[in-house]
């Protein structure tokens, strides 16, 4: 909606600034100051259009629904046929913050997290430490990041490196789909 307005805005005082130079070309009385201020504001506007839509496609994150971490469901999710996504990170951990925005924060991992059948769960190692540890403990380190990937193809589930790339966990999805 906004940026609908923002272009109407935009092209409304593009129509503006032409209907004054052709008003002058005329011979009408308009200062010529007019037309140059219109004219930085249409291109303000438009400028503040093309990046807010420019930064939409990377707000898409925001559609993901994560879910507490509940690893007594995970066997049967996995059984239902869904695929199940486990991210535990902590809030001071920049190893966690990086991999959530340079990783999972990004358009084409979001499209596969967001593809059909896939839960996902998360859980914090600042405020659920005691939760994690008897199920992750052992295999996860308090406080750094950890992604697990489980499904019909990958019941035990895949562990993740610690530093994500787009590509692991991509093809992590695809494999515990059983498309690769």
């Amino acid at each position: 909606m906004i940026l609908t307005l923002s272009t109407l805005m935009t092209v409304l005082l593009i129509g503006a600034m032409a209907a004054l130079i052709i008003a002058r070309s005329k011979g009408k009385p308009i200062p010529l100051a007019v037309i140059p201020v219109i004219g930085l504001m249409a291109l303000m506007v438009g400028s503040a259009t093309y990046f807010v839509h420019r930064a939409s496609d990377q707000q898409d994150y925001r559609e993901l629904l994560w879910q507490p971490l509940a690893v007594d469901k995970i066997p049967m999710l996995v059984q239902g046929g869904y695929t199940v996504f486990v991210d535990l990170h902590s809030d001071w951990c920049m190893a966690c913050q990086t991999n959530r925005v340079g990783v999972l924060h990004r358009p084409e991992v979001v499209s596969a997290l967001l593809s059909g059948k896939v839960v996902l769960m998360q859980a914090n190692w600042s405020q659920e430490a005691e939760r994690i540890a008897p199920y992750y403990g052992k295999v996860a380190a308090p406080g750094a990041p950890f992604n697990k990937v489980y499904g019909p193809s990958l019941p035990k589930g895949r562990i993740l490196p610690g530093e994500l790339s787009e590509k692991d966990v991509i093809t992590a999805i695809h494999a515990a789909k059983g498309h690769g």
